[in-house]
């Protein structure tokens, strides 16, 4: 049991469970949200774009006034927020419940996408189009493997000597069964399109490392460089002829400084890859990341704001 100094303050978003209250809100909540529902099907075109961006805007711009207004840190059961914090506390305690809101749309996008992929495929069935059969297979394998997914899940989650399924010995068919479906056909099906996609991959780099210009030739450089430095035999012998030139170098009757010969150490494999990775490559990443910051930032506003039209139509 949870004393009482530790326990979670009761505010808006969180009720004692099981009260009256709670139900209350549930009920209002669902009724609610089946009034939006329903009318949105008799709002025309426009007006559900405009429900939509305004439902986008809200949730956006929680996020915003979250980074934006100052929040309590280690914050205890009993603090009480000062004159001027109440609404960082109330974001505060808003975000749990936030973060669960969208994780049950997301459940429900998952939803609708099985219903797509039904609709789709039992549609392509149905009127007997080409290639059917494989829509037949995919519909099938799909239910099965849901089919044995839960059943796993309720034995190990509910069922009599559930904490004795951790061992394989203890097994019933049902694991047996989905553990055949997705780490022996599954997993290992992926495996084998991956492998598939290497030989896309080397034609691809083929055509990128070909010597054309200043540039490739950089590219094609730095890559063999990098390749070669994962080879270990390579590595040592390479290593090991630039150690041999460093004590030849630093014989006691040799002319050459010290420091010409400890140079040379910065011609090893690995030390040259590092020099790479360090102050090419990584700069070169870094940049890719702001860019690509940069873009999601800008793409973020646009779809905060509505301004993103892509795949509406007017």
């Amino acid at each position: 049991m949870i004393p009482l100094a530790q326990a979670p303050p009761i505010t808006f978003w969180g009720v004692q469970p099981g009260s009256g209250e709670m139900w209350v809100k549930i009920v209002v909540a669902l009724v609610v949200c089946l009034l939006i529902m329903f009318g949105l099907t008799f709002l025309p075109n426009a007006g559900r774009k405009a429900v939509v961006w305004g439902f986008t805007f809200a949730g956006g711009l929680f996020y915003v006034l979250l980074w934006i207004v100052p929040t309590p840190i280690n914050r205890g059961p009993s603090d009480l927020p000062r004159p001027g914090e109440e609404f960082g506390f109330w974001l505060q305690d808003a975000l749990p419940h936030i973060v669960n809101s969208a994780n049950i749309l997301t459940a429900f996008l998952l939803g609708l996408g099985i219903y797509s992929l039904l609709r789709v495929h039992l549609g392509r069935i149905a009127k007997r189009q080409p290639d059917r059969e494989f829509s037949a297979i995919l519909l099938v394998c799909m239910v099965v493997m849901a089919g044995f997914g839960y059943a796993d899940w309720i034995m190990r989650r509910f069922g009599e000597g559930r904490e004795k399924l951790e061992l394989m010995q203890n097994w019933t068919p049902v694991q047996y069964a989905f553990d055949l479906m997705f780490d022996g056909l599954l997993q290992q099906m992926d495996a084998a399109m991956f492998s598939m996609i290497a030989f896309f991959i080397l034609s691809a780099a083929y055509r990128a490392f070909r010597i054309r210009s200043v540039e490739s030739t950089v590219l094609m450089a730095s890559a063999l460089i990098l390749m070669l430095s994962l080879l270990g035999a390579l590595v040592a012998l390479w290593n090991g002829g630039v150690d041999a030139m460093a004590v030849a170098l630093n014989l006691p009757n040799a002319s050459v400084d010290l420091k010409e010969a400890h140079f040379l150490n910065n011609f090893k494999l690995n030390e040259v890859a590092n020099w790479v990775r360090s102050f090419l490559q990584v700069p070169a990443l870094r940049a890719l990341e702001f860019g690509v910051g940069l873009g999601a930032l800008a793409m973020g506003l646009r779809l905060w704001l509505g301004l993103e039209k892509g795949g509406i139509s007017a």
